[in-house]
């Protein structure tokens, strides 16, 4: 009878061992994960000819819908109190071209809405601050339907975050 208990436990702790063994399944990736990722970004003032930055830079997201196709992601400025404009809103993207696009664009933020050309991402185009690591930038022209002066194109510009502390602003 002990015999017995005794395969059987080794069975149960064999086939317990075995069932283990599996590998971990892949999680893959979004529609637009090649589009997608948290930015630092600096942006124009829209008056200067010469298109220069400002100083300051400025935290942003992209990221896939709900619906998780390749044709659409947002635009977020993460609800950011430092951020340069409040949007929130969904652009139209082209993935093999790394390119994104929208025009009156439905601000989530509140009642607005704004203009995204030329936008693009670049990879491995930046290299951050800190660290010095290559990372992809980011780049898109904007129009903002209140804008103080009507009309006016800001152009933003920056690196994805690395996540090191010494890339961060």
């Amino acid at each position: 009878m002990k015999k017995l208990i005794k395969n059987t436990l080794l069975v149960v702790l064999l086939l317990a061992a075995l069932g283990s063994c599996r590998k971990d399944p892949n999680p893959g990736g979004t529609a637009v994960q090649n589009l997608a990722g948290e930015w630092w970004v600096k942006i124009d003032n829209g008056a200067d000819p010469t298109g220069d930055f400002g100083p300051n830079y400025y935290n942003f997201s992209t990221y896939n819908t709900a619906a998780n196709t390749a044709d659409s992601m947002w635009v977020d400025d993460d609800n950011n109190a430092k951020s340069f404009w409040d949007i929130k809103g969904k652009v139209t993207t082209n993935v093999p071209g790394r390119t994104f696009s929208g025009n009156n664009i439905a601000n989530v933020d509140y009642a607005s809405t704004f203009t995204i050309t030329n936008g693009k991402v670049l990879p491995n185009a930046a290299t951050a601050p800190g660290s010095h690591d290559k990372t992809d930038s980011i780049y898109f022209e904007i129009k903002f339907s209140d804008d103080p002066v009507p009309g006016t194109i800001h152009k933003v510009g920056g690196y994805k975050r690395t996540g090191f502390s010494q890339d961060d602003h």
